[in-house]
């Protein structure tokens, strides 16, 4: 067993930061800001079984990371790592912001009731009733808020390689638990009526929450588009008028457990190429990648990012490709 538990402090980052382009530039690189990481790693590795015709490796690694803002520029409360569009200004926002974790999401939400309580500039209070409007729709909060964090809560592999005689089998399982994604074709689907979740369109309901006054709401809406049975016209209706200008509904737990890898291998018996004078080993496999995945993400993959692989920003998803499931066969022979 290996173990390592770590606090580390990082000081004066590279850090890109938006400046106003009547500068003539977009982003100015500063040395600026700290950030502090904490967690603990734990891996295990053994051969429950190790005989002539048979054995058994495993490996297992977990690791749990917490990270934290700690500074940014003097003078600056916020600095914008990057950000992806939304319809309706539901665009998000991933931000290094001082007591906020690196992977912060921002964006709009619904508008919550408070009451004679004080808001939270930053922060969404989940158990205080949705504000519902005049009209008897939700409220949309024009406020970017603290959504969720893209850094995973634990990462975490197990390997395993199985010996039989000539045969080989190994693979691998991985899985990151507790991050979040923007994931943006979702809301293009809500803008568009294409997601499955739009199918209601035909219905009319009353939303939960309360009226400005707090009492609750009891106004039946139509959700579809144009003129309802009773001759009231809802226009573009709720999912192009409000739900898709709402970023918080579109943000989604990626957490994942995929089989990585799968190999199954055959060495060919001494005995039957000793009688070659120039072969000393034969070995045949079949691989394949990315067999496997189970998330209850609605994109096509939640490893799949919009931003390159180099950058920081990994909030993003939806209009990528997924990972790549490959098969391959292999002949090695040694001479």
């Amino acid at each position: 067993m290996d173990f390592t538990w770590y606090t580390n402090t990082s000081k004066d980052l590279i850090i890109p930061v938006n400046i106003p382009v009547s500068t003539g530039f977009e982003a100015v690189t500063l040395n600026a800001g700290s950030i502090r990481n904490k967690g603990f790693e734990i891996s295990l590795f053994g051969m429950p079984v190790k005989q002539k015709d048979f054995s058994w490796e495993t490996r297992v690694n977990y690791t749990r990371n917490r990270n934290e803002v700690l500074g940014i520029y003097p003078g600056l409360t916020e600095i914008i790592a990057g950000s992806q569009f939304g319809y309706l200004s539901s665009t998000v926002t991933q931000k290094y912001i001082p007591g906020y974790p690196v992977g912060a999401l921002f964006g709009r939400s619904y508008a919550r009731y408070y009451g004679t309580a004080t808001e939270d500039p930053l922060l969404i209070d989940k158990s205080r009733p949705i504000l519902i409007g005049a009209n008897g729709f939700p409220v949309i909060s024009t406020k970017q808020k603290y959504l969720a964090n893209t850094q995973p809560k634990w990462i975490g592999n197990i390997y395993n390689s199985i010996r039989f005689k000539q045969f080989g089998l190994s693979f691998l399982f991985d899985a990151q638990q507790g991050l979040y994604r923007y994931n943006q074709m979702s809301n293009f689907m809500a803008a568009f009526g294409i997601a499955k979740f739009t199918e209601n369109r035909t219905e009319t309901v009353v939303f939960d929450g309360v009226t400005a006054d707090g009492k609750a709401n009891t106004k039946p809406v139509y959700l579809g588009q144009g003129k309802d049975a009773t001759g009231t016209d809802y226009g573009n209706g709720f999912y192009r008028n409000v739900y898709r200008g709402v970023s918080e509904l579109f943000i989604e737990n990626a957490s994942w457990i995929r089989l990585r890898n799968v190999s199954l291998s055959y060495r060919v018996p001494e005995d039957i190429i000793a009688k070659s004078k120039f072969i000393s080993g034969v070995n045949i496999s079949l691989t394949g990648n990315n067999l496997w995945l189970n998330t209850d993400y609605s994109g096509f993959d939640p490893e799949a990012s919009s931003n390159s692989s180099g950058s920081v920003v990994d909030g993003f998803s939806g209009f990528t490709y997924p990972a790549t499931r490959s098969y391959l066969v292999t002949l090695s022979v040694n001479f």
